[in-house]
């Protein structure tokens, strides 16, 4: 990434700077392409990148998930000496799938991604299928036109977002598709040259794609009528100043 969008990550995703920095991209890697795992199961698999303690790996996947990155996925059995018991599965919430775009490997396999978590299926509705997105989006995009995308997202929800990544509630990040899908002319021009008349031929996409958009509109108007609010105080607080130094 050029030196614009690294300054982006550095400043708006928290989980990316200062200590344990480097251990949650690794987490968030190995989660984005291999999907939902056990803590161990993820130490085993960052061994090769020179993780020699579980317990650091546990308290970062325990970070993760108190901020808002990772979520329980599921539960999977395992045999703890004797016994057999269950072990909680972790796989990337949406703000988890944004932050890790920000990862080469993740970012250069967005299908990959999508195909191994469960992001879609909270969005789509019940008559959409998951499979059915990534096969049109394999037919309608090469590899390099999939990895601008990925970059496109993530530079323009960065862009979006007033602040930082972690004060923007699950739903909200899900509506900002939307605003970043706009502030990323790359992709805007990408899309605009598709047609897309199959993607949108799948029932129930189009309404879903409609109750976002509105939803980022009734977002817009809200911020726009604060905007009037504070407006009509500080003309009123000028208007009494210039009335006083008369």
């Amino acid at each position: 990434m050029h030196i614009e969008s690294e300054e982006l990550v550095s400043s708006k995703i928290a989980a990316f700077q200062g200590k344990g920095s480097r251990n949650n991209k690794l987490v968030l890697k190995i989660l984005a392409l291999g999907g939902p795992l056990i803590k161990y199961d993820i130490f085993k698999a960052l061994k090769s990148e020179g993780i020699r303690n579980y317990p650091t790996i546990s308290r970062r996947v325990d970070d993760l998930k108190r901020r808002g990155y990772l979520e329980n996925a599921g539960t999977r059995l395992i045999r703890v000496g004797k016994r057999v018991e269950e072990s909680h599965t972790y796989g990337l919430r949406w703000r988890g799938f944004i932050a890790c775009l920000a990862i080469g490997d993740a970012r250069e396999n967005l299908i990959r991604v999508l195909e191994n978590n469960h992001l879609l299926e909270k969005v789509l509705p019940n008559s959409v299928s998951k499979q059915i997105i990534i096969d049109i989006l394999k037919e309608l995009f090469s590899q390099e036109e999939l990895e601008t995308i990925s970059k496109g997202i993530l530079e323009g929800y960065l862009m979006a977002i007033p602040e930082n990544l972690e004060w923007i509630n699950e739903g909200e990040l899900v509506a900002y598709i939307v605003p970043a899908l706009i502030k990323s002319s790359s992709v805007w021009t990408l899309i605009s040259k598709k047609d897309l008349s199959k993607l949108l031929s799948i029932k129930g996409l189009p309404e879903l794609l409609l109750t976002m958009t509105t939803g980022f509109e009734m977002q817009l108007n809200q911020s726009l009528e604060a905007i009037k609010v504070l407006k009509g105080q500080l003309n009123q607080y000028v208007a009494t100043g210039r009335e006083q130094l008369r």
